[in-house]
């Protein structure tokens, strides 16, 4: 397994390798890159079937690093990071296939996209306090250099926002990370960290600021503007994916570190949470109600679910860690298949103001793959997302009823955002002027789709249908 697990790391390096020795004829970097992505996904699969679904505890390997100053690396996997891992590299895929020719050939782009890829990797691998710090930062080099090259015209703007409010995030949980190294004497395994002997003062300063660095990934309120900013001002899918997964990492971060030994005096800051990120949660879901453009629905609808999983994560119930993993799983899924669904029409139709009005009539299987993965993102009974997003529901409802509240109105609205554009397609009708741009999906978009779709339906009835 230890094998497996250092292939699955070092392959995007070994992919970054070959992108930049490619030929520049041809899509040769880009076969490099969707390879690469493909083969990390078949090792996923493989270490479901080794690992221990259940299991709690992490498998994985030790590298012996610097002895004398006690920097041994730990790295591992359970069924939690490996079901993020796998979410995460089939939505970089389909971001992957949602380039068009030109893109494709952008060797900067794909380069960037696998060493992001490996950081991501690591970080959910990393079992230890120094590496998960070293990659979570690590992960934002890429994304820093691919909105500034493919931002607009406010990137400088956009871009100091990103720089300023992730590294608060970085700053924090170096903090953390260095006196727990101090009090524990060397590097520490993250299911050790109750063994740190603390003093209480510094054990409410590590706790502070592990949760100021994840609040500010994920975001919550104040730190929320960086991503709308960001979401808002970029039109490359593969992108506009990443950035979309950055805030996966703080809540995984927060799902490796809160139910480990929390200081009574961080427990008491408990409800200034959940009240921060129910705010957080309600306004954005407003401003996805309001909006005209349907990404940023969809950027709204991204940000709310993460909201949301933050609740059921900080939630005293372990059990309802791998509900949270599906979730995000199928989530994950969703989300890039919108957002390649949304660009890919954006581009045919080169006219921003349209929208999807009366767009059954132009483009019926583009409708209706967009209507079906609408319909799973806002988890209708039907949908992949129901059952588990119910028990999470219900849980935070038996919590806090009032916090159940609030965020079943949150996540109603920002569904109902996107439900609006389902009627929006059928009811009005589109100018026959721009009509003849909007071409239909081609059989080979189809056959992607179906296949996303299909693992969809998988999921629903077996979460786990690819364990074998």
């Amino acid at each position: 397994m230890s094998e497996l697990i250092l292939i699955m790391l070092l392959l995007p390096l070994i992919g970054c390798c070959f992108v930049l020795t490619a030929p520049d004829s041809r899509n040769n970097a880009y076969n490099v890159t969707f390879f690469t992505l493909i083969t990390n996904i078949l090792i996923v699969l493989r270490l479901f079937s080794l690992i221990d679904v259940k299991a709690a505890e992490t498998e994985g390997f030790t590298y012996r690093w610097l002895e004398n100053i006690r920097l041994d690396l730990y790295f591992g996997v359970d069924a939690f990071s490996l079901l993020l891992i796998l979410g995460v590299y089939f939505s970089l895929t389909i971001g992957l296939a949602g380039l068009n020719e030109n893109t494709r050939k952008n060797k900067m782009l794909l380069l960037l996209t696998l060493y992001f890829a490996g950081c991501i990797t690591a970080f959910f691998t990393a079992a230890d306090i120094l590496s998960f710090y070293a990659f979570f930062a690590g992960m934002l080099l890429p994304l820093f250099m691919l909105i500034g090259a493919c931002g607009n015209t406010k990137k400088i703007q956009i871009l100091y926002r990103f720089f300023i409010y992730n590294l608060v995030g970085i700053l924090f949980l170096l903090a953390a990370s260095l006196i727990m190294y101090k009090f524990y004497h060397g590097n520490i395994r993250l299911s050790e960290i109750a063994l740190v002997d603390m003093t209480p003062h510094a054990g409410l300063l590590v706790w502070t600021a592990v949760c100021v660095a994840f609040i500010s990934r994920i975001p919550v309120w104040p730190f929320h503007s960086w991503i709308a900013s960001v979401s808002s001002n970029i039109r490359n899918p593969l992108v506009y994916i990443m950035v979309n997964i950055l805030p996966l990492t703080g809540l995984y971060g927060f799902a490796r570190f809160w139910p480990l030994a929390v200081p009574e005096s961080i427990s008491s800051y408990l409800p200034y949470i959940e009240a921060f990120t129910v705010m957080t949660m309600l306004f954005l879901a407003l401003i996805g109600w309001v909006s005209r453009e349907f990404l940023y629905k969809l950027f709204a609808y991204s940000t709310v679910y993460y909201l949301f999983f933050l609740l059921a994560v900080i939630l005293p119930v372990d059990t309802l860690k791998m509900n949270i993993a599906y979730s995000l799983f199928i989530f994950l899924l969703v989300t890039s298949s919108l957002v390649i669904l949304d660009l890919q029409f954006e581009e045919k139709c080169r006219l921003q103001t349209c929208g999807y009005q009366g767009i059954l009539a132009y483009m019926p299987r583009f409708s209706i793959i967009m209507s079906f993965f609408v319909l799973t993102a806002v988890g209708l009974p039907i949908s992949s997302l129901f059952w588990n997003n119910f028990v999470l529901i219900s849980e935070i409802f038996q919590e806090n009823f009032a916090v159940g509240l609030w965020v079943m109105a949150a996540l109603t609205i920002v569904a109902l955002s996107l439900l609006h554009e389902l009627y929006v397609m059928r009811d009005l009708k589109h100018h026959e002027e721009k009509a003849e741009n909007l071409d239909d999906l081609s059989l080979k978009q189809q056959v992607f789709f179906a296949g996303i779709v299909a693992v969809l339906f998988l999921s629903f009835f077996n979460p786990l249908w690819f364990v074998f």
